[in-house]
């Protein structure tokens, strides 16, 4: 696990994965998240949810996974709108790393809250954050959230301009496809649903493995409720049938679950859903 002064971190084997957080916490009520169906927690307490990005680091490669919601960024969500926080740059610094050190950033989706360090302000221009790094996607979601950009400008709480769109203009993101390999024991998978180009990234180290799991569960309500998708998902049959086909093979495997909104744990199966046992970190 992390040190006192670094952030939490798992060996998993000559590979290492790091939750860098940029909003520790934060609030949601039930149905700001979760779409209703069967298992629907209804009205009550409110829904607590963090937002970052995942640290891989091998040998010498650093690579990122999604890039949380970012600062300076114009967003209508409240919490998430015109940041002044540091907080992903100052977790990847606690890490022994800056910027210039990551080779890589996958984006497992490009919702808004996955993609905002991508870039930050520099003058009149949005640049990227990470100035050596090679920004991946699924050819799949590019060409989604492109069109749904050119039917509205504003679509994606406008992240696709300030976070997307620059870093296509400078040639620095690219289209990769299922089964892509970003290093040694680190494979990208699709797991469309959420949206139609969403994919988890599936790490091996020589102990353990671990599957960085982007949107494909946002809270554990839904390890019982494997059914019930969040409001945003896009295509919710294929987002509940990915959700399961993938928990299923974490507990077939003994592998660790590492989502972005909550804490990474082991899965088993359990009364046709799913348990869920939390590793402290």
């Amino acid at each position: 696990m992390g040190t006192d002064t670094g952030p939490p971190s798992m060996d998993l084997g000559g590979i290492t994965v790091s939750w860098l957080a940029d909003i520790p916490s934060m609030a949601f009520a039930p149905d700001d998240l979760l779409a209703a169906g069967a298992g629907d927690p209804g009205p009550g307490a409110d829904l607590d949810l963090t937002f970052g990005a995942y640290l891989i680091t091998t040998g010498g490669t650093a690579v990122l996974v999604d890039a949380g919601v970012g600062d300076g960024k114009a967003r209508s969500r409240p919490g998430w709108n015109g940041r002044a926080s540091g907080a992903l740059p100052a977790a990847l610094a606690a890490a022994g790393l800056a910027p210039a050190d990551v080779g890589a950033v996958h984006l497992t989706h490009l919702h808004a809250d996955h993609v905002g360090w991508n870039t930050v302000r520099d003058g009149e221009r949005w640049a990227p954050a990470f100035p050596a790094a090679r920004y991946l996607a699924l050819g799949d979601e590019l060409r989604w959230a492109r069109e749904g950009h050119e039917r509205d400008p504003g679509f994606l709480y406008g992240s696709y301009a300030d976070s997307v769109l620059p870093l296509i203009e400078e040639d620095r993101l690219d289209a990769v496809e299922d089964g892509h390999r970003i290093c040694e024991g680190v494979e990208v998978r699709a797991v469309p649903g959420h949206t139609p180009g969403s994919s988890a990234v599936i790490v091996r180290g020589a102990r353990a493995t671990a599957v960085i799991a982007g949107d494909l569960i946002h809270h554990p309500h839904q390890f019982a409720h494997p059914l019930t998708c969040s409001r945003f998902c896009v295509d919710r049959a294929a987002s509940a049938r990915a959700r399961r086909e993938v928990l299923g093979w974490i507990a077939d495997q003994g592998a660790v679950l590492m989502p972005a909104h909550f804490g990474w744990g082991t899965v088993g199966a359990a009364d046709g859903g799913f348990r869920f046992r939390p590793i402290p970190r």
